[in-house]
């Protein structure tokens, strides 16, 4: 007979278990159901970065720090300018601001990109909205505060977060941001048809992992509170955060300014001039 030991430590063993197998286990067994679901929500799949962008990178001096047991990678380009720091999306890794970060350099911004856990170069497999910002708040500790923060998407919370936990910034540009992380956990509950057990189960297992309340997590209330100027960019065609998000955090800040794009999407809108330019005109203008 299976006890609760012993299928939690089959969830945990060693050897290789993919999350289909997990997902399989937790229909079988729905007093597990939570935790199994918390890890696939939470699961990263690390994309490597295409050769263009790994040419960008190795601009930069690759550093690294050790918190507990997460190795965290970031980089450094090194400008006499004021500091820029770059935090990237869900599944994503600093070389996604390629196109972004050269322009950056001739204007002598002092950059640095922070590889987030469970992404890029970072070690670990598994990520969440309020570990990011700790390890982000854990990067400022040593470089000092930026000047300007820049993000895209999952980017946008960690940086909010981040700033909730003494992190600081004149300027904030987030770049398709989300809205709340219930929105998600429900855009998730609903693309696997979780009923409202399941939900409920996967809801308390998240927030004893992040060791808060999930609806804390919301860049809507968060925003009244700030007061740096933010620059939200968004696709009203983005089909992973809606453009109403967007919207939403950007009527939140007292200081902000919406730019609307069309035909973008989610990743695109990262990698086009006229973005690019956006940018730079805000981080100048003063």
């Amino acid at each position: 007979m299976e006890t609760n030991s012993t299928i939690v430590r089959s969830l945990n063993r060693t050897y290789p278990i993919s999350m289909e197998e997990k997902w399989a286990f937790a229909k079988r067994k729905p007093m597990f159901f939570g935790y199994v679901a918390a890890q696939y929500f939470l699961s990263t799949q690390k994309q490597k970065p295409s050769r263009k962008e790994m040419d960008v990178l190795a601009l930069a001096e690759q550093k690294e720090f050790q918190e507990k047991e997460h190795r965290i990678q970031y980089f450094h380009w090194k400008g006499k300018g004021e500091t820029i720091l770059l935090v990237h999306g869900w599944n994503g890794h600093t070389g996604n601001f390629s196109r972004i970060v050269p322009s950056l350099i001739e204007e002598g911004f002092n950059i640095i990109g922070i590889d987030l856990p469970g992404h890029g170069f970072s070690t670990g497999r598994y990520s969440n909205i309020v570990l990011s910002a700790k390890m982000v708040r854990r990067l400022v500790n040593e470089i000092g505060n930026p000047d300007y923060i820049i993000t895209h998407s999952f980017g946008g919370a960690v940086a909010t977060v981040a700033q909730e936990l003494g992190v600081d910034a004149k300027k904030l540009i987030y770049i398709a941001p989300p809205l709340r992380l219930e929105i998600l956990r429900k855009s998730f509950s609903d693309y696997y048809h979780l009923n409202e057990e399941q939900q409920e189960a996967m809801r308390l297992v998240l927030e004893r992992k992040v060791s808060q309340p999930l609806s804390s997590l919301d860049l809507g209330a968060a925003g009244p509170k700030m007061n740096n100027s933010l620059l939200v960019i968004h696709d009203e065609d983005d089909l992973e955060i809606p453009f109403s998000m967007g919207l939403a955090v950007s009527k939140a800040w007292k200081q902000s300014k919406l730019i609307k794009t069309k035909g973008l999407g989610h990743k695109m809108i990262l990698r086009t001039e006229s973005v690019k330019d956006e940018i730079i005109s805000f981080l100048k203008n003063n």
